[in-house]
Parts: structure tokens; sequence; C-alpha cells
């Protein structure tokens, strides 16, 4: 688990640009070895780059491009996805976890209007349903903001997460092969997502195509820990293999499944 330093680093990390050992351990009063620690933590999670004396800024997190770039990528395709996965698994009563993903946030337009309630760590998506489904519930776990994401993440999104309970969580992720199933860029954010997915009954991973047979820099969960999996047109045999292996229900949303925004 990533200690609040190591988050208060990444932060300042991002707005310098580079970062001395010296002046870490100098703003934060903690020893020199204190500070290496930190440092060799936030480097081997691929978070940053470690330089002569001190840490530097990746491009971004690894392979991590910022949400409101990511959100009209493939529009059409995640919205199909997403009323699938709603007409398919969500019914009035339940609890939803919903992670920050774009596909995941492009559920909430067919979602019902009443009778469910949310739970998230996300930003953009806690708004989005203020502004789209004004009458659910919707718990926000507090924590660290992600400039990148607008995730909140961190100890405290983690305690007040396994506080909470919920019958099913909507994933998405940046890549699924068969080595390891779902994987992300950011180790960060998945210690969140999975904390969403331990306090749920089931575990939808929200997919697009494009994504089957990609690796990223961290593997998400286990396979075992997903229910389901939908996506816009069948998986290629060799995962779709793997997934009947591991008991997770596939999904198609085909062109027939033809969604329609409420107005």
């Amino acid at each position: 688990m990533m200690e609040a330093r190591h988050q208060k680093i990444l932060t300042l990390l991002g707005q310098r640009g580079s970062l001395p050992g010296s002046e870490i351990a100098r703003i934060f009063g903690v020893t020199p070895m204190t500070a290496w620690r930190d440092m060799k933590t936030i480097s081997e999670l691929g978070l940053a780059m470690r330089v002569r004396g001190g840490l530097r800024k990746k491009d971004g997190l690894p392979g991590e491009p910022v949400f409101e770039q990511r959100r009209p990528h493939g529009r059409d395709v995640k919205t199909r996805i997403a009323c699938k996965a709603v007409s398919s698994y969500i019914r009035e009563g339940m609890v939803l976890a919903m992670e920050g993903g774009t596909t995941v946030e492009a559920t909430i337009p067919y979602l019902p209007e009443k009778r469910i309630s949310i739970i998230t760590n996300s930003l953009p998506v806690a708004i989005r349903l203020r502004e789209e489904r004004p009458q659910l519930p919707v718990q926000v776990v507090g924590g660290w903001l992600s400039p990148v994401s607008g995730n909140l993440t961190g100890a405290n999104a983690l305690r007040e997460t396994s506080r909470l309970r919920a019958d099913i969580c909507f994933i998405s992720a940046s890549g699924f092969d068969t080595r390891v199933g779902p994987s992300d860029p950011n180790p960060l954010e998945i210690e969140v997502k999975r904390a969403l997915v331990e306090i749920s009954r089931q575990t939808i991973l929200l997919l697009e195509s494009r994504k089957f047979g990609l690796l990223d820099a961290a593997v998400t969960l286990h396979p075992r820990r997903l229910h389901g999996l939908v996506s816009e047109v069948a998986p290629p045999e060799k995962i779709a293999s793997f997934c009947r292996g591991h008991t997770i229900r596939i999904t198609v949303a085909s062109l027939g499944d033809a969604p329609q925004e409420d107005a």
C-alpha cells in the first residue's frame, strides 16, 4: 500500500518535474535513508524515474492518458458496451460500485433513474451522475486526487471502501491477455479498483475489443475475481477459452443492441 507521503511526493514531482532526495528529506522531515526508500518504492512501482540523487517525472503515469483525452476515443463502442452491461446486470435495489474508466462512466445514461445506489472513487463519474442521474444516492470515497484520471486513491480511499458493500462492480482495464487477465498502467489506481472488487458480490469487466491481447504495466486482479466480461465483439478464441477456464461469462454488445440515451 502506498503511504500518504508517497502520494505527496508524486504530487510535488508532477508540479516540479524533478525532485532531489535531499529535498524530499527536508520537506517531509525524514532521514536521507527514508527518502531513499521512498524513491526506491515509487520508482519500482513505475510511477517515476530514478536519476542521480533523486526522482524525475515520467510523461504522465505509465501509459495513462488524461481522462478527458480518453473519453471521446471509441465513443460508439463504449456506448454499446455500456448499454449492454446495464441491461444485462443492473436491477432495481442494487448497489453498484463504479471505478473511473471511461467505458464505466459511459453506463451512466442507461442506469435506472431511481432505486439503485452508487459507490465510486471517481470525481468524473460522480459529477456526471449528479448531472444525469441526480436522484440516485452516490457515495464518493475520499482520498488523494489523481490529476490524470480524476480518481481518488491512497489509504483513506482504501479504508472508506472497505467499510462498504456492493452487489455489482463495473471495472475497465487497459489490456486483457491470457497471461494475467486484465491489466492497467497505474498501481495506485489498481489498489482502489481491487478494494471495490473486494466489497462486491460480482465484478464485471467492460472492455473494448481493441484491448484484447494487450498487456499493461501492472496486473489489475486475478481472473478468478471476474464474473463477467462485456465487449462489442466476441473475443478471440484464445481469450474466450481463457474466460471459460475461469468461469467468466462473456456478453457481446452486438450492433443490434442499439442504445438509446435518455433525453
